[in-house]
């Protein structure tokens, strides 16, 4: 996908009547346009790394198309931009619809069913040599049947399924935020577990070592 040169000009009528959805401490990462479609802002922080090669955007893009592959959902990205006369890029995309794991949990509409499902998908992410580290609930999105990712940067597509250290590596980002674990309770977890077990691709000896310690996570 070629990047566009997108003027701040533009850039400031694109957002005048847009939807704050994320910032951080550079300012603003996600909008919400008035068409219904996000624009999300990827700073370069650094003059000498691989955005020389490959910026943000573009591997953002990538990913997305990488996952759409694979037959995983995903948002759909529609055009890549690098701000005119400055290093930063955006893409604009279609949301992926539905609402995160994170807003479930904490809504109390996540039961026992979702969470299987929800170890089942993330099993077949591990069978199928994705690597998410940011693979925690608030980019996990639930729409009816379907489970899909966003927020895809800080992702690697191997040719080969996971090890053992790499997913419980991956573990560790899922469990990684107090707010999200204090709404897992015991039969939730046990619920996301079978779900891992079951179809995941490890011997049993190995399946057991990492379920073992995806509870010992949580202790």
């Amino acid at each position: 996908m070629e990047i566009h040169p997108l003027g701040r000009a533009q850039l400031e009528e694109l957002s005048r009547h847009a939807e704050v959805l994320e910032r951080d401490r550079f300012g603003i990462k996600v909008l919400r346009l008035a068409d219904g479609c996000y624009l999300k802002y990827f700073r370069r922080k650094r003059w000498f790394n691989r955005e020389l090669l490959a910026p943000a955007a573009l591997r953002f893009a990538r990913h997305a198309h990488s996952l759409h592959r694979l037959g995983i959902p995903t948002l759909e990205v529609l055009s890549l931009h690098r701000i005119t006369g400055e290093p930063h890029t955006v893409a604009i995309y279609q949301p992926l619809p539905g609402h995160t794991l994170r807003e479930l949990l904490a809504e109390g509409r996540a039961d026992r069913q979702l969470m299987y499902r929800v170890g089942v998908f993330i099993a077949r992410l591990h069978r199928q040599g994705v690597l998410f580290r940011s693979v925690h609930p608030g980019n996990i999105v639930v729409d009816g049947l379907h489970i899909g990712l966003i927020d895809l940067l800080d992702m690697r597509l191997l040719p080969w399924s996971l090890s053992r250290w790499a997913r419980r590596r991956n573990w560790l980002h899922f469990l990684r935020c107090a707010k999200d674990n204090a709404h897992l309770h015991p039969e939730l977890i046990d619920a996301l577990l079978f779900g891992y077990r079951d179809a995941a691709d490890l011997p049993r000896r190995e399946l057991g070592q990492v379920t073992e310690r995806i509870r010992g996570l949580l202790n």
